[in-house]
């Protein structure tokens, strides 16, 4: 079992998974005029409403990525590239609590809090890593730091037999170093994600 966590690989995972269970590639298509992506298959859900007892006995796997790099990943693919905070795609909820559209740096990690609560398509991607995997990481017999994916297809291979081809996706978006942050951002940041740091931070 594995338990993916947005912007952490997960759509890279998932694809990889697909694959492993289905032997053959995963690709975008429509029906009926509704499109289908790899998170209709496999949905990121929070902690709370996984179905624990289709798990045991297994060996459960997730991957973990430090929070502040995590959250820039966000900011990146998310606001700039898929533009999730522009006028277009949320300016009546931005505007109505009181938020500007298409925000800089800044202005996302000083009101992050309240860009959570606006847009729903933010949090789900920005919402701490403990809501998708749970307070108690002895649960996971693997966790991976997302450096380490190449070892975690490693052993899917080695359990399963069959080769893992991990793709690397959804990666649009510039890269932006955290140096770029200030200190009172960064120290916003950890403040966020402090349960973060706290339970999962050694493994990241």
């Amino acid at each position: 079992s594995y338990i993916p966590v947005p912007k952490v690989a997960c759509t890279s995972l998932k694809t990889m998974f697909f694959e492993v269970e289905n032997g053959f590639n995963f690709r975008n298509f429509r029906t009926s005029g509704r499109s289908w992506h790899i998170h209709q298959f496999y949905p990121s859900v929070p902690f709370s409403d996984q179905e624990l007892s289709r798990m045991a006995g297994h060996t459960v796997m997730a991957v973990v990525r430090d929070p502040v790099k995590r959250l820039l990943s966000c900011y990146s693919n998310r606001v700039m590239h898929h533009q999730e905070l522009s006028e277009q795609k949320a300016g009546a909820a931005l505007q109505a609590a009181d938020l500007p559209c298409d925000p800089d740096l800044s202005t996302f990690v000083e009101r992050l809090p309240e860009y959570c609560a606006a847009v729903e398509s933010i949090w789900h991607h920005a919402m701490p890593m403990v809501e998708y995997l749970g307070r108690d990481p002895q649960f996971y017999t693997h966790l991976y730091p997302i450096e380490a994916t190449a070892t975690l297809q490693a052993e899917v291979e080695r359990q399963t037999g069959i080769a893992a081809k991990l793709k690397r996706l959804q990666t649009k978006g510039p890269k932006i170093d955290p140096g770029t942050l200030s200190a009172q951002e960064v120290a916003l940041l950890k403040d966020f994600y402090a349960e973060d740091y706290t339970l999962y931070g050694a493994y990241c």
